[in-house]
């Protein structure tokens, strides 16, 4: 992979998270808030919820490169091939099937999985200083 594609990934990654981070603060009214406890509270749901939804879809990618959805699809095509005898198909065996997915894997998605967690990170830190500042809260 090359770095300009590597770039591309983390940009699009920090795009994603911004417009979540973006979001989060807009719905909870950010600009119009009139204490600290507050904005950091805001601050701190906006952080993490993109480093959540970034590091899920990188253990979803994860667990999909190590087969964990292979019966899933191979029922969905075979209920499709039932169902819907009027289009083409061709019967596939489950060995098959599988050699055929494990050629397929997804490769270099690791800055999903770092930028996601970065998010996390900084959602962590503020959630710890928001403890530390409100105990009571």
């Amino acid at each position: 992979m090359t770095v300009r594609k590597k770039a591309a990934g983390y940009v699009i990654c920090v795009v994603f998270g911004a417009a979540v981070f973006v979001l989060i603060c807009w719905l909870n009214h950010f600009l119009t808030l009139e204490t600290d406890q507050e904005r950091l509270r805001v601050l701190c749901d906006a952080f993490t919820v993109p480093g959540l939804l970034l590091t899920a879809a990188a253990a979803l990618v994860c667990a999909a490169n190590n087969g964990a959805f292979y019966g899933i699809g191979y029922g969905l095509r075979t209920a499709k091939d039932i169902l819907l005898p009027f289009l083409p198909h061709e019967y596939v065996k489950y060995r098959d099937y599988i050699a055929k997915k494990k050629e397929k894997k997804v490769s270099g998605y690791r800055f999903i999985l770092i930028t996601g967690l970065v998010f996390l990170a900084v959602g962590i830190i503020l959630l710890i200083r928001f403890n530390i500042l409100y105990p009571d809260a």
